[in-house]
């Protein structure tokens, strides 16, 4: 048996219909979606911190030379 959750509800997937189904599967797809843009989103913020940081360090070192 295979449960989804829907608004703090259990159903039984077995139990659905082909249209619920597959409205089960395009909200497991966007699921994994909103999660690997999250983890993009997460990736470029790291690379603009790590790259303003060097930039900031790069302009600093031209001013002491």
């Amino acid at each position: 048996m295979t449960t989804v959750t829907v608004n703090d509800k259990d159903y039984d997937t077995n139990n659905m219909n082909e249209e619920q189904q597959e409205l089960v599967k395009l909200l497991q797809q966007n699921a994994i979606t909103l999660n690997m843009l999250d983890h993009q989103m997460q990736c470029v913020r790291a690379i603009g911190k790590v790259k303003s940081e060097e930039l900031h360090q790069l302009l600093n070192a031209t001013k002491k030379a």
